[in-house]
């Protein structure tokens, strides 16, 4: 089984913050999809140049609106992008927001094949939009019928949360990025650019796999999330 990390630091607040993410693990193999490959190049990483697919970071303060009682999270979508690179070569991809950092990275086991996330949010697609960003569940209705013909999958489908996830090689992951493409297109043809959570889900329906609460959880008691929405450039960072 063999093991790797990737991130995603487009503009320069998240560049830098990925830089201090990456230094809290140099054991480990990192990815970055970046706008700016040379302000890695002096780190054992490999940063990758990325062009977004759509508003990223401080866009979206000007084109979302409010989820969540106003916490609510902008869907990037091009996390797949550093997915993708990472498990190349791979069995296992773990991917951290830019604005995280690792406090003592524990020996890391063998991952089950499919999907693994965060306990944050469990419930079913259909459930959290019930509460957070309802405005989103016509689209995601439209979403739904367009992968499988049938909006049934949100009351299946689990919502994953998208600060870390880890993805690991069972034959299915093409089924699972090729949904998420799909589902990432459908959603910004439409200008909507929140509930990465739920396409991560249904991609992952898609390719018939279970969502994994569990095998994060010890990497997780290691790592600290800056939160708080897009950074600006005055905004510092967890030391």
């Amino acid at each position: 089984m063999t093991i790797s990390f990737c991130t995603l630091a487009i503009h320069a607040p998240y560049r830098r913050r990925a830089r201090l993410l990456c230094e809290d693990a140099p054991a480990v193999p990192w990815f970055v999809l970046t706008d700016e490959p040379d302000d890695f190049a002096d780190l054992p990483v490999r940063a990758i140049r990325h062009a977004p697919t759509g508003p990223m970071a401080v866009d979206y303060l000007a084109l979302l609106p409010p989820t969540g009682a106003g916490r609510g999270a902008a869907a990037y979508h091009d996390k797949r992008f550093a997915l993708l690179a990472a498990l190349e070569n791979f069995d296992t991809a773990i991917y951290l927001d830019a604005d995280s950092r690792i406090t003592k990275l524990p020996r890391l086991d063998a991952f089950p094949p499919g999907i693994a996330v965060l306990p944050v949010v469990e419930r079913s697609v259909a459930e959290h939009l019930d509460t957070c960003g309802s405005w989103r569940r016509p689209a995601f209705e439209e979403l739904a019928r367009h992968l499988t013909g049938d909006v049934e999958i949100l009351k299946t489908a689990r919502w994953c949360h998208e600060t870390c996830v880890a993805i690991t090689k069972d034959g299915r992951e093409s089924r699972f990025f090729e949904a998420w493409t799909q589902a990432a297109d459908f959603l910004q043809g439409r200008e909507v650019y929140s509930g990465e959570g739920g396409v991560i889900g249904l991609a992952a329906a898609c390719a018939g796999w279970s969502v994994n609460y569990e095998a994060l959880n010890r990497i997780a008691r290691s790592i600290q999330h800056e939160s708080g929405g897009p950074k600006s450039e005055g905004k510092g960072t967890k030391s």
